[in-house]
């Protein structure tokens, strides 16, 4: 009988023992690992429009500004308007047969002189030649000297020998009668009296200015300058 307590309880004893000493567990491959892991760096993301490369310069050509200045010329200078019946009435070159106004010169840009002569008056001829001398220091494109004969008697032809004989660059013409009389209402008869040596100075101010008497060289070019010339 005790005998077989014995045994009873050494049978328990082993089948306690196997059951606590089981199999091995095998990993469950669905457990996450709990080794650290590295971070990858994010791929670079391109831009859906790529960017236009800068284009190099053409040898020998140089590049365009992105601002260029102007490059407009010079702006053409703009004379007066004059609208008296002598400096509106058609003249007559005696050399080349063309057709002038005064009042057109001085629209240009120009400050234009103009004599009351004849070809007998020796002051007429100093001041004309006085005259010439000026034009050599001033610029043609801005200032003009218009010579008016107001001798009834004399003619074209025999104006534009007068001319060429003494070498003048100016523009010469005759009056008529109407143009006579347009300037002495204005200036008055002594413009009509050619020893009296009478320039009228048309400004590109729109200034007129009546001058009596020989005036330099040196003067002329003044005069020219302080009128816009």
């Amino acid at each position: 009988m005790a005998a077989n307590r014995v045994l009873t309880v050494l049978l328990l004893f082993v089948v306690t023992l196997a059951a606590c000493s089981g199999p091995a567990t095998a990993p469950d491959p669905t457990r996450a690992s709990t080794a650290p892991t590295t971070a990858s760096a994010p791929a670079p993301t391109t831009s859906a429009t790529p960017s236009t490369p800068d284009t190099p310069d053409t040898p020998g050509i140089p590049a365009t500004p992105a601002n260029p200045g102007s490059t407009s010329s010079p702006p053409t200078p703009v004379g007066a308007s004059f609208d008296q019946p002598w400096a509106v009435a058609p003249l007559t070159d005696v050399t080349t047969g063309e057709q002038f106004r005064i009042a057109d010169l001085a629209a240009s840009g120009k400050v234009v002189f103009v004599e009351t002569m004849a070809i007998w008056c020796s002051n007429c001829r100093a001041q004309q030649v006085a005259a010439t001398a000026a034009f050599q220091e001033l610029d043609p494109a801005r200032v003009d000297w218009v010579v008016i004969d107001v001798e009834t008697a004399e003619t074209a032809d025999a104006l534009a020998r007068y001319r060429d004989q003494n070498g003048f660059p100016f523009r010469y013409a005759v009056a008529d009668t109407a143009l006579s009389r347009a300037l002495a209402d204005q200036f008055g008869d002594v413009v009509l009296s050619p020893p009296t040596v009478n320039v009228i100075i048309l400004g590109t101010d729109g200034r007129i200015t009546h001058l009596r008497g020989h005036h330099s060289a040196a003067e002329l070019v003044a005069l020219a300058h302080e009128h816009g010339g």
